[in-house]
């Protein structure tokens, strides 16, 4: 099939193709992040550059899975340098080869060269290149399709559009190829696989000596109360009963643990409070929203779907995926706000919901800003046509959200 033009990453990194700055672009695996590296090389070409100045080495393929080492790595690369004049460097999937940051910091240093990595594990990457190369690098987070490009990639690829695409995309979520499958069954057996190929190759493989069984039963856990507050001292005493108090402590920082390899791969994402009082801080409390709706509901129960979660998660990562930094409200009377977007030092709030089918609704969505004395601007997102705007909160039907057609605006 034919891929999309990615321009939302693409315009993020273009101002940073010359920079002697290391560019790193991380993501789940299969989220597209190779064909935005072609498509760098692409642009790269197209502006005049010799491709004989254009390496590429995929770190997953056949050619090079002789490169296990930095010293190969760094052998590789020199290989293909024939003269003085400037180089790009692509280099995908990096954390598959140990110390790799001892590598590429040498390519950057050593060579006339503009460089870019891949990686699919967020703490592995981002961590060991600020260790050895602070302020040298440059970070760019890839997801899967939002869908405004779900229904970019069906036009492209003559895929029939229907009325039940919103629908289908909240259920299957956005890898881009879940659109190989050839029905529901099949989808959901890719996403299985999916998720199955990430843990093996991205937590079991990274963390020999893991407790598998145990990692399955938190993992789940964590799936399974996406996008509620999770503490995980309250986790380790629903997990396992009888635990004396030493016992929970310790279960607990287990599954901390446990959640932390989750993020590393990329299949949940974290949800801070923007507000905190002592007792939840001492708590713990936090959200996990899953990275792609599609691979949550795949590891679920598919007769007991929760479109108001899965609702919620698509807004949570939209705003991942247009730059912002994104945290849950906590307000000082222990209520909350789904969400506080936040960009340049300006915020915003937004309460999701599914319709706002009664008066109840309406006062629990909209009341929930009550409390709030901040002027930032104040946003109820639900899947109603008609205009809800009121108090000073303002209404936005959330497919035009997502196609665009209206914004939220910070203050």
């Amino acid at each position: 099939m034919e891929t999309i033009k990615r321009e939302n990453y693409l315009s993020r990194i273009r101002p940073y193709y010359d920079s002697p700055l290391i560019k790193v672009i991380t993501g789940i695996r299969r989220c597209g992040k190779s064909e935005i590296l072609k498509q760098i090389m692409k642009e790269i070409e197209n502006g005049g550059v010799d491709k004989n100045h254009i390496i590429y080495l995929d770190l997953e393929s056949i050619q090079c899975r002789n490169i296990k080492s930095v010293e190969k790595l760094e052998n590789a690369v020199v290989s293909l340098i024939k003269d003085e004049n400037k180089y790009y460097i692509f280099i995908d999937e990096i954390q598959n080869i140990p110390k790799f940051e001892i590598g590429i910091a040498a390519i950057r240093n050593s060579l006339n060269c503009s460089l870019f990595v891949t990686g699919s594990n967020s703490k592995l990457l981002a961590g060991k290149l600020q260790d050895r190369l602070t302020g040298r690098a440059k970070e760019f987070e890839v997801y899967p399709f939002t869908y405004n490009e779900y229904l970019e990639y069906k036009n492209i690829n003559g895929i029939k559009l229907t009325p039940d695409d919103f629908r289908d995309y909240l259920r299957f979520g956005g890898m881009p190829q879940r659109f190989e499958e050839a029905n529901e069954i099949e989808i959901r057996k890719y996403l299985i696989g999916l998720h199955s190929s990430i843990i093996k190759k991205d937590v079991y493989g990274s963390h020999k000596r893991i407790d598998k069984v145990q990692f399955k039963t938190v993992a789940e856990y964590i799936s399974s109360t996406s996008g509620r507050l999770f503490s995980a001292l309250s986790a380790a005493k629903k997990l396992k009963e009888n635990l004396t108090r030493e016992e929970q402590r310790s279960f607990s920082n287990l599954i901390n643990k446990y959640a932390e390899y989750l993020k590393e791969c990329y299949l949940i994402t974290e949800c801070k409070p923007a507000y905190l009082k002592g007792k939840e801080r001492l708590n713990g409390t936090r959200k996990f929203y899953p990275i792609d709706v599609g691979i949550r509901m795949a590891l679920g129960n598919a007769y007991d779907y929760d479109d108001t979660f899965a609702l919620e998660a698509v807004i949570y990562n939209e705003l991942l995926a247009r730059g912002y930094e994104v945290y849950y409200g906590k307000l000082r009377d222990n209520s909350e706000i789904d969400f506080v977007a936040m960009k340049n030092g300006k915020k915003c709030f937004i309460q999701v919901a599914y319709v706002i089918n009664s008066q109840e609704v309406k006062d629990r969505e909209y009341g929930a800003f009550d409390t709030i004395t901040d002027g930032s601007p104040r946003y109820v997102l639900s899947l109603d046509q008609f205009d809800s705007s009121t108090n000073g909160a303002t209404h936005l039907y959330i497919i035009d959200f997502l196609l665009g057609k209206v914004d939220i605006h910070l203050s």
